[in-house]
C-alpha cells in the first residue's frame, strides 16, 4: 500500500492507529473494502458463522433482559460491524418465533465497507436500494417479513430510540495507539521507513499528543510497561452507554480481550495464520485484544455524574453461554438433526465456542444497562453474568 510509505516520506513517522485506519478503511485498497474476509476462504471465522446457536442464545438473552424493563416496541436492533449478517438472521429467526411482527422491529447496521454492505443486503433483504445523500442512512431495504433495514457509516447517525446494540468482534479492529514506558516516561510506538524502504517500529523521542491525551489515570493504572489504547473504542463505548442510559435498551459486547493485564496484543492474520502486521498492508486482518477495563471506565464514569450506565462483566464466553442454558438449545438441535453427521456438526461447533483452549476463555462478554435498572438487577441478576456491576 504505497499511500502509507508516501505519507511517512512527506510527514514523518505515523502512529499505529493511523496505520490501522489506512489499512482497514482506504477506499480502494483497504482490507475491509475490497474483498470478503470472513469464513473459511477468508482470514478469520466468527462465532455466528460456526453455529446458529450463538445468535439464537444472544436473541434469547436480549429478550429475557428486556422483559425486566417493560414494553419495548417498537424495537431497534443496532449491530456494529455486522459481518455477513449471519448473526442478525439468527436473531430475527428467534424473534419471528416469539411473535414479533415487521412493524415491531427495525434493523440498523453500522458498516463502513460497501463490499460488506452489499453482502449483508443480499442476505437480509428481499429488496434494497441506495438513498438520497441528505438522509442519515446511505442504504435501505426490507426483509421478506417486512422488517425495515437501514445502513449507516457512523453510530451517531442511528436514530435515538429504545435499542438492542450488538457489538460482536467490533472493538478488536478499531485503531489502537501503542505506548511503552521508558526511563523518560511513557512514549508512543511509531511506524517509520528504514533506508531499505521497509516499514519498522520505533519509539517517539518525546511525548506525542496521544501520550498527553490518553496515557493518564485511570487508563495508565497498574504496573504495565506496555499499553494499548483505542481512542475510537473509548468513544464508541461512551456513545453506547449514553444511548442506553438516556433512551433505553441494552448493549452487548462480545470480543476477545483481557481486563487490563496485557499490553502488547497487536497482530495480523492472513488465511487464518499469524503474520507480520507491517508486511503487505491491506492483505491481512489487523487486530488487537480488547481491554475491557478501559471500556468499563468509558461507559460507567462520566464527568459530573457517578454513573453513565450500569456495566456488567466481562465474563468468559464459556460462562456466558452455559449460564444462558446454551446446552439445552444444543440438545434440541441435536435431537432434530436429520443425520448423525449433522448431529456431530452441532456438537463440534458448540465445543469450539466453549472449549477453553479455543474460544471459550479468550472471548468475553460485557453488557451495558440503563442506570435506572440498578434495583431491578439487584433483585433479578443479569442473565449470563455474575451480579457484580459498577
Amino acid at each position: 500500500m504505497d499511500i502509507i510509505k508516501e505519507k511517512i516520506r512527506l510527514n514523518g513517522p505515523i502512529t499505529v492507529a493511523e496505520y490501522m485506519h489506512i489499512v482497514i478503511t482506504n477506499p480502494t485498497e483497504g482490507y475491509y473494502m475490497k474483498k470478503e474476509v470472513i469464513g473459511e476462504s477468508g482470514d478469520f471465522v466468527t462465532s455466528p458463522e460456526i453455529t446458529q446457536l450463538f445468535g439464537e442464545i444472544l436473541a434469547i438473552w436480549f429478550c429475557a433482559e428486556t422483559q425486566k424493563m417493560g414494553p419495548s416496541k417498537p424495537l431497534q436492533i443496532v449491530e456494529l460491524g455486522p459481518g455477513k449478517g449471519t448473526l442478525l438472521l439468527d436473531v430475527l429467526r428467534v424473534l419471528n418465533r416469539l411473535g414479533y411482527k415487521g412493524s415491531d422491529v427495525s434493523l440498523h447496521l453500522v458498516e463502513i465497507s460497501t463490499t460488506m454492505q452489499a453482502i449483508q443486503a443480499n442476505r437480509l433483504c428481499m429488496s434494497h436500494r441506495p438513498v438520497d445523500i441528505d438522509m442519515p442512512h446511505n442504504h435501505e431495504g426490507e426483509t421478506v417479513s417486512g422488517i425495515k433495514v437501514y445502513w449507516y457509516n457512523d453510530l451517531k447517525k442511528v436514530p435515538n430510540a429504545f435499542s438492542w446494540y450488538i457489538a460482536h468482534e467490533f472493538f478488536d479492529v478499531l485503531p489502537i495507539h501503542k505506548f511503552e514506558k521508558t526511563d523518560k516516561g511513557w512514549r508512543e510506538l511509531l511506524i517509520d521507513l528504514d533506508k531499505n524502504n521497509k516499514l519498522y517500529y520505533r519509539i517517539s523521542g518525546e511525548e506525542t499528543q496521544s501520550v498527553k491525551m490518553l496515557v493518564r489515570p485511570p487508563l495508565d493504572s497498574g504496573d504495565r510497561t506496555e499499553l494499548e489504547i483505542s481512542a475510537r473504542g473509548l468513544g464508541v463505548a461512551r456513545q453506547l452507554a449514553q444511548r442506553v442510559d438516556e433512551f433505553g435498551g441494552l448493549a452487548l459486547i462480545a470480543d476477545y480481550g483481557h481486563e487490563g493485564e496485557k499490553g502488547d496484543t497487536f497482530r495480523a492474520f492472513h488465511k487464518h495464520q499469524l503474520v507480520d502486521p507491517l508486511e503487505n498492508p491491506g492483505a491481512s486482518d489487523l487486530t488487537a485484544d480488547v481491554d475491557f477495563s478501559q471500556l468499563r471506565i468509558a461507559a460507567s464514569k462520566s464527568p459530573g455524574a457517578e454513573n453513565f450506565a450500569l456495566v456488567v462483566g466481562p465474563v468468559k464466553q464459556k460462562e456466558f453461554l452455559e449460564r444462558c442454558q446454551a446446552e439445552l438449545r444444543l440438545q434440541v438441535l441435536m435431537d432434530n438433526a436429520k443425520t448423525e453427521e449433522d448431529k456431530e456438526k452441532f456438537k463440534s461447533a458448540y465445543e469450539m465456542l466453549v472449549d477453553p483452549k479455543k474460544m471459550g476463555e479468550r472471548f468475553k462478554f460485557m453488557a451495558f444497562y440503563p442506570s435506572s435498572m440498578a434495583e431491578i438487577l439487584d433483585k433479578y441478576p443479569p442473565l449470563g453474568f455474575s451480579t457484580t456491576k459498577s
